[in-house]
């Protein structure tokens, strides 16, 4: 058997590509969310995961309609400050604030980490409204998380 990994091994260090699918069978991509929604003005989604060892995180995002929105990635902590529109931290490589379109990738290690969807004022972008129209400047959003 240990013959068999060995000369597995040695191929795909010849072979391009083939490390990347010895390390996908061994370690799958595990989707954390993946939707297609509208998130009101001055409304935000909170996304919750939990990763238990050092992961690769994807996160894609398109706007489909509607204003720009923020994009953040923080721990609960951040969360809490980012609520109460406070100045926040988040993990730069896995946010993108005033977006229409992402493709983020990063490693991080293990903890609870939250992703905000966010139309509101507290961040970059900010919802087109104002004091002379009550229309609901929603934008439409398709994201999918992943940790490998």
């Amino acid at each position: 058997m240990r013959t068999q990994l060995a000369l597995l091994i040695s191929l795909c260090v010849v072979l391009p590509g083939c490390m990347d699918d010895v390390n996908d069978a061994v370690n799958p991509e595990q989707e954390l969310f993946d939707d297609n929604t509208f998130v009101n003005e001055d409304q935000h989604i909170k996304l919750t995961w939990t990763i238990e060892s050092p992961s690769t995180i994807r996160i894609s995002l398109e706007k489909q309609d509607g204003p720009n929105i923020d994009l953040y990635t923080m721990t609960e902590l951040n969360y809490d400050k980012y609520e109460e529109c406070d100045s926040f931290v988040y993990l730069a490589d896995l946010s993108d604030p005033n977006t229409a379109a992402s493709n983020l990738e990063a490693t991080i290690d293990a903890g609870t980490y939250i992703t905000v969807i966010d139309n509101t004022d507290c961040g970059e972008a900010q919802p087109p409204g104002g004091l002379i129209t009550d229309e609901n400047d929603r934008a439409r959003v398709d994201y999918r998380i992943t940790a490998q």
